[in-house]
């Protein structure tokens, strides 16, 4: 498999930094745009200048007031994910609105040709914002072109104003309104799939991160199986063909006892690496005897935790395949927790079983520092020192293979609670062809 970083092309990333949608990368673009807007601005004062055209002084510092303000700009929101970018836009955006109005006021007011540029601080909104972000601005876009138009139908009495152009007036603004409504919703339910698909988008580029690795995990354990095989075969035959031999002193014949017995364990853990492969070739027992098995086992091998079981209970017999994959992936998940609790200086684990409909629920409570952010990064990376950095990641990859879920948080007690969520459905034994 290609590594993960092969996918992402600097110009797609790039332009994807450019039109992102998150409330920190709009207020750049807003930064750069509000240059733009102020340059406009003065290049159409110079020409009203030229022309005859008498404006207000004030007007001339709205270009002034547009340069000030991203001159002040604070840098803090830079973060794509800070909780203050949601609240500087719309304030971002309530600014750019109040210098429009401001504009519009001096020159022309509801009568203005680009009074539609009202639309465009919407168009940001329901881009970007929250429903409550989105409405806000909204709401001071429609104010500002409501009091435009009740300054200009207040004028009507004028010798200057048009008789019958008011009603073209009324209907630009009824049209903003509509238009704005429109723009929205649509925007809006926009930036919701789009949101959705760059959190899609990024878990499955975790998901091929954690591939990549099981894969080159796997590579490299399928030909140590094929590579162990024979000299595994040539021990067991040499022990027992040394166990046939007269005259050999008890001691020896327990060595050779001993050899043959561990080369018949590392046997059957290569057969079992080969039967993770098919589920089909899989054995079958239940529920309670795999977790309880697997929990005898590891308990067998790290005599130096203690176990409370108090809140293990009871499940339903129900078949379920032995994987061994899965059952090294919990072992390793117990590791994890066990070594934590040394390190705290607490050698204590609670395991809880439960049984909810469709799924079984097992929980690893231990007294060790509840760093959860890191724990739920850990996709590729050791998460303790001296560790290989695979641990975490098998454990992920197994359960995810049979749609289970990992997921740690805080415990009751003070340390982490891992809790692994089993859709039953993903053990059941597989009928052979």
């Amino acid at each position: 498999m290609a590594s993960s970083a092969r996918l992402v092309d600097p110009e797609t990333a790039g332009l994807t930094a450019l039109i992102s949608l998150q409330p920190a990368s709009v207020l750049r673009l807003l930064a750069t745009l509000r240059y733009l807007a102020a340059a406009l601005l003065a290049t159409a004062l110079v020409l009203m200048s030229v022309f005859g055209l008498t404006t207000g002084i004030a007007v001339w510092a709205l270009p002034l007031l547009l340069l000030v303000f991203n001159q002040r700009l604070p840098r803090a929101v830079a973060d794509d994910h800070d909780r203050r970018a949601n609240r500087a836009l719309v304030g971002h955006l309530v600014f750019d609105t109040s210098v429009l109005f401001a504009f519009f006021w001096a020159i022309g007011g509801a009568t203005n040709p680009f009074v539609s540029l009202f639309l465009l601080p919407v168009a940001f909104a329901g881009a970007a914002l929250d429903i409550r972000g989105a409405l806000t601005v909204t709401g001071v876009c429609v104010a500002g072109y409501t009091a435009l138009l009740w300054r200009y139908l207040s004028h009507l009495g004028h010798p200057m104003a048009v008789i019958g152009f008011e009603r073209h007036v009324i209907g630009m603004w009824a049209m903003f309104v509509l238009a704005a409504a429109l723009l929205l919703v649509f925007l809006m339910a926009l930036a919701a799939r789009v949101r959705a698909s760059e959190r899609e988008l990024a878990a499955q580029r975790e998901r091929l991160m954690r591939d990549d690795a099981v894969v080159s995990v796997a590579t490299v354990a399928a030909g140590a199986a094929h590579a162990l095989n024979t000299p595994l075969s040539t021990i067991l035959i040499a022990a027992e063909s040394l166990q046939d031999e007269p005259g050999l002193s008890p001691d020896v014949r327990e060595d050779i006892a001993t050899i043959h017995s561990q080369a018949e364990q590392a046997a059957r853990e290569l057969r079992a690496l080969v039967a993770a492969r098919d589920p089909r070739a899989q054995d079958t027992t239940t529920a309670a005897v795999f977790f309880d098995t697997l929990v005898a086992r590891w308990r067998a091998r790290r005599p130096e935790i203690e176990l409370d079981l108090a809140d293990w209970q009871a499940v339903t017999e129900q078949p379920v395949r032995n994987d061994p994959a899965l059952a090294q992936a919990l072992g390793n998940l117990l590791d994890n927790a066990a070594d934590a609790a040394l390190a705290a200086g607490h050698p204590h684990l609670a395991l809880a079983r439960h049984e909810r409909g469709a799924h079984w629920v097992i929980y690893i409570d231990d007294p060790g520092h509840p760093d959860i952010e890191r724990l739920q990064r850990a996709a590729t990376a050791s998460t303790k020192p001296g560790g290989l950095g695979l641990g975490l990641t098998l454990a992920r990859a197994s359960l995810a293979r049979i749609g289970a879920e990992l997921s740690f948080a805080a415990s009751a007690a003070g340390g982490t609670r891992t809790c692994i969520v089993f859709n039953k459905n993903g053990l059941f034994p597989l009928e052979h062809d």
